[in-house]
């Protein structure tokens, strides 16, 4: 049977659209970034003062008194009206100090840090994993709570500056919520300050979704994906140009039909990449080799939602049966360097897993990594199976009571705690959320 490319995105019945895209689908322009429950409100208000009949003059409303003015007549900053204020007030910007390695300090456990001014740019490049970006979002500001596991965390990267990154392969595991994702930008944050090269891909799962197109390597049962390598590579170029202009490509080489001499830098590699999409998975291939046997610069590569480089993915092959991530080029050129078959000179290799959707677990992995016991009568995939050893876990539990009272001051500051804050309120919100960040932070700011 023909192999036939796919569209860079796919096209699903609606029933099978998700609820982001059917609300986006029907919701105005203007309100396509972000609908809020003040501005319903406030919609459903206007509509009905709007639809509201005329009277004639000296008659007046039978369940009204005379002279009372509406509640909702003063409208609040959100637009929710008087009444609404207390469950739709505005956020206030709060103003931190920055993430910084002098700063993510034992010293500093329990402070919320802002993500540096200088490293903010290289992480536009990105999109923050989800329910970061709502945080984000309703706060104003990108910024994080020292945890003791972030502290950990990067003494063990910090570590890794001058061994071969084989030697550190990081896979940073935990309950739903419980913040992996979060530790691990703190991470990426850090080496970024620290001068390192950063490769950090926020959502693996759009590597293995279907979402770009592939084709079928003549010859052989593996697969590309131009689009997705022309993008990957245009974000670390975005991330890293100026640290990349300083590391050249060691001989000369052919990428396709254009010869890349020797000299050249990293950064104009890539930007081959980010012109030629279907030149992209063999400058991607290059890149890393050259990266990885330069000693000057230590790199970090950094994936969240690791599980999905250990499961079936959503790609077919001619027989309509599920590709493994190793016969994608993309993944497979990062699986090699994630299980240590290909090593850095000198770095690591820190990823998180993703406990939110089931569909994305790796059952492979978890029993790989202690995190899940099976019957030995259970057979696992053999052909999977092989990439997940040799990892290092790191657990990540959820907020000690310092951790989360420092948030909980964090979210008082910034004007999202509806009730008036104090210390039984805090206590009520740390014991109801068992101190899982992610459910903490939906009790504070929805009041839950």
């Amino acid at each position: 049977m023909a192999h036939r490319l796919l569209t860079s995105t796919s096209l699903l019945p609606r029933t099978q659209q998700t609820l982001a895209a059917r609300i986006k689908a029907t919701v105005p322009v203007q309100y396509a970034n972000y609908v809020t429950a003040s501005a319903v409100v406030s919609a459903a208000v206007k509509a009905k003062k709007g639809a509201a009949p005329t009277r004639a003059k000296g008659h007046s409303n039978s369940f009204r008194k005379k002279g009372v003015v509406d509640d909702d007549s003063n409208e609040g900053a959100t637009g929710a009206g008087r009444l609404n204020e207390k469950y739709y007030k505005a956020a206030i910007p709060v103003k931190v100090e920055e993430f910084l390695p002098s700063t993510a300090t034992k010293d500093n456990i329990g402070k919320v840090l802002g993500i540096p001014s200088v490293v903010t740019p290289a992480l536009s490049q990105t999109a923050f994993p989800t329910f970061l970006n709502e945080q984000f979002a309703l706060v104003k500001s990108a910024a994080l709570v020292v945890r003791e596991s972030t502290v950990d965390l990067l003494e063990r990267v910090d570590k890794a500056m001058k061994t071969p990154s084989a030697q550190s392969r990081i896979v940073l595991t935990g309950e739903s919520g419980s913040g992996k994702s979060a530790v691990l930008l703190q991470a990426v944050s850090h080496c970024l300050s620290a001068g390192w090269v950063v490769i950090y891909v926020p959502k693996a799962s759009t590597w293995m979704n279907s979402s770009f197109a592939y084709n079928k390597v003549p010859g052989s049962t593996s697969f590309v994906q131009p689009l997705l390598a022309s993008n990957v590579a245009g974000q670390i170029h975005g991330a890293n140009k100026s640290t990349l202009n300083g590391i050249v490509v060691s001989e000369n080489a052919m990428i396709g039909h254009q010869e890349v001499a020797k000299g050249t830098t990293l950064s104009a590699l890539l930007e081959i990449a980010v012109k030629n999409q279907f030149a992209a998975q063999d400058v991607m291939e290059l890149f890393l080799k050259e990266l990885g046997a330069q000693k000057g610069v230590p790199t970090l590569i950094a994936v969240d939602e690791i599980n999905t480089f250990f499961r079936p993915t959503e790609y077919l092959n001619q027989d309509a049966k599920a590709l493994n991530p190793e016969h994608l080029k993309l993944p497979n050129l990062f699986l090699r360097y994630i299980s240590g078959k290909n090593s850095l000179s000198h770095g690591a290799i820190v990823t998180a897993t993703s406990e939110t959707h089931w569909p994305r677990k790796s059952e492979t992995l978890d029993v790989s990594l202690g995190v899940k016991v099976v019957s030995p009568y259970k057979k696992l995939s053999q052909t999977i199976l092989p990439w997940t050893q040799g990892f290092t876990r790191f657990e990540v539990p959820n907020y000690t009571r310092p951790e989360a009272k420092g948030v909980f001051n964090y979210y008082k500051k910034g004007n999202i705690i509806y009730d008036a804050p104090s210390e039984a309120l805090f206590l009520n919100k740390f014991i109801t959320s068992g101190g899982n960040p992610r459910k903490f932070f939906t009790a504070c700011a929805k009041e839950i």
